[in-house]
């Protein structure tokens, strides 16, 4: 495959500066994708009970040409399949989707840290420096309802459940934000934890809410399916826990004395 020209490329023009150790760009408020990621992320925070959040930096993740290339590959395999024949716009059906991970170091929590650790339990990190491996589903929660799978979800606050700051002079949260090709979905509302591939003809499983689920995911099977293209750092709006707290002064007052 000749040389590939990808917005998210390290080699691309418009990112020169950046390099193996250093691949989160910061976005700027009026850039385009951050219009776009901020309102999924808003939009997907669907949990009733969880506080709201607000974003305080997006950047985008630069990879490697030899990381994009495999992904391209898939890509235009699954726009070539019969069940995709006659999709014109978006013909792999590529969806921007979130998923949530731990971090062992303060990348992000500033607009200077922007540097990968080299910690092996730190995920985030080994997810932006190589992607994701689908040999690692189960090694932090066992159970998979849709079997072996990389997991990802339209619901940011789900994605949230899964967020962890081992680092406890961390503030923020982080959340990535990820290419994934959903190409034809076999979509289900049951689980179905022997899995290891989408049924015959189809590219993906996508969870739908009802029966088993509170809240969609999908899973894709294939490394190449998948790759980090962004990064929100977010927090509990300040303005929420003011609400919050007032909210809770005034029940206080309100509940009669025990006699």
């Amino acid at each position: 495959m000749s040389a590939i020209i990808d917005e998210f490329s390290l080699g691309h023009p418009d990112n020169k500066g950046y390099g193996k150790a250093r691949r989160l760009k910061p976005l700027s408020s009026g850039d385009e994708h951050f219009s776009t990621i901020e309102k999924l992320f808003y939009k997907g925070w669907k949990h009733p009970k969880k506080p709201k959040q607000k974003i305080h930096a997006i950047f985008k993740i630069l990879s490697s040409d030899s990381s994009l290339k495999p992904f391209h590959r898939y890509r235009a395999l699954v726009a070539s399949s019969p069940a995709l024949r006659n999709r014109t716009k978006n013909p792999a059906n590529e969806q921007l989707l979130f998923h949530g991970t731990n971090r062992f170091c303060r990348l992000a929590e500033d607009s200077s840290r922007v540097r990968l650790c080299s910690l092996s339990k730190c995920h985030l990190c080994s997810i932006i420096r190589n992607s994701f491996d689908v040999k690692k589903c189960g090694t932090k929660h066992k159970f998979r309802r849709f079997g072996t799978g990389i997991y990802t979800t339209t619901c940011s606050s789900k994605a949230d459940d899964y967020v962890l700051n081992d680092d406890e002079s961390s503030k923020l949260r982080v959340l990535l934000v990820n290419r994934v090709i959903v190409g034809n979905p076999h979509k289900r509302r049951q689980n179905a934890t022997a899995l290891t591939e989408p049924p015959c003809g189809h590219h993906s499983v996508v969870g739908e809410p009802g029966l088993d689920l509170n809240y969609a995911e999908t899973v894709v099977y294939d490394n190449d399916a998948i790759r980090p293209a962004f990064l929100i750092v977010y927090r509990e709006d300040a303005e929420e826990v003011k609400l919050n707290l007032k909210s809770l002064i005034i029940t206080l007052f309100k509940t009669p004395l025990a006699s």
